[in-house]
């Protein structure tokens, strides 16, 4: 099956480390996807700044393909990290370059896709009934669970990937089980150390999450959505599939940064001193 993600990227920088990681929602699942022997193509952008050549470089280099990676006036997205009492928190940011604009060549690339992926951050909400008249869509809606954003796109979502670590286990089958009826074919819903639930017409599955000791937990429900997505579009059981992005998301959990790909920090702060 062709998979195409569609959205965006990000450089973080952790700052107690000095650590920059390539990353972003949707290029984590993209390269998750790859990883996973899905073969999937990443629609986005990034500047055309060294930080730009930086994260092409990163992904080149580990056999990820960036054809359909372009490069637009401007600075690469980042974001700073740092963390306080055990939390993490995001300080300065700037999206950049990286907000993805879809022309016409972009729109040619999506045409052939047989899975399209995207999500809450990539800014793509006004195209999303154009995405979904080509392909079944995945998204990730993050923790918008019950607002007019998730009751705007649901109805042009096949996949629907949720944060609910918050929520009781009640409210989630509910609110599973509502936009099940509605017309979504899947719904995951991610509980951070609680496991992830996963729910179809035929039922409800459940999985624990991995006990590890964490070094960064950035970018692990991106790994889990794209082994569930992997295993969807394989047509793997649904136990099978949740056991291997539960052990993704874990894998990801033991080193910094999302994807372990890094670049050169100091290429972030020449950014930042440019915008």
């Amino acid at each position: 099956m062709s998979v195409m993600v569609v959205g965006d990227n990000i450089v973080d920088v952790f700052d107690e480390s000095g650590v920059a990681s390539v990353g972003g929602n949707c290029l984590n699942v993209a390269v998750h996807l790859d990883r996973f022997g899905v073969p999937a193509r990443y629609i986005g952008s990034v500047g055309d700044d060294a930080l730009g050549t930086a994260v092409l470089s990163a992904l080149e280099t580990a056999g990820f393909a960036t054809d359909h990676i372009t490069r637009r006036r401007g600075v690469t997205g980042y974001a700073m990290i740092h963390h306080t009492d055990g939390e993490r928190h995001f300080g300065d940011f700037d999206r950049g370059a990286s907000v993805v604009h879809l022309g016409e060549r972009e729109w040619e690339a999506l045409a052939g896709a047989e899975l399209i992926h995207s999500s809450y951050s990539s800014v793509l909400e006004d195209h999303l009934p154009r995405l979904a008249a080509i392909a079944p869509i995945s998204f990730d809606f993050d923790s918008h669970f019950d607002d007019d954003y998730l009751r705007t796109l649901a109805p042009f979502v096949a996949h629907g990937f949720f944060s609910a670590a918050e929520r009781a286990v009640n409210e989630i089958a509910t609110k599973a089980e509502e936009l099940i009826a509605d017309g979504m074919r899947t719904v995951t819903m991610t509980r951070a150390d609680r496991g992830a639930l996963h729910f179809t017409s035929a039922g409800t599955w459940s999985v624990d999450a991995e006990d590890i000791t964490a070094a960064d937990t950035l970018g692990a429900g991106d790994a889990f959505i794209a082994g569930v997505v992997a295993g969807i579009v394989r047509g793997d059981p649904i136990p099978d599939m949740l056991q291997a992005a539960t052990r993704r998301a874990g894998e990801v959990c033991t080193t910094i940064g999302s994807l372990g790909l890094y670049v050169d920090a100091d290429l972030v702060q020449l950014t930042r001193a440019a915008r």
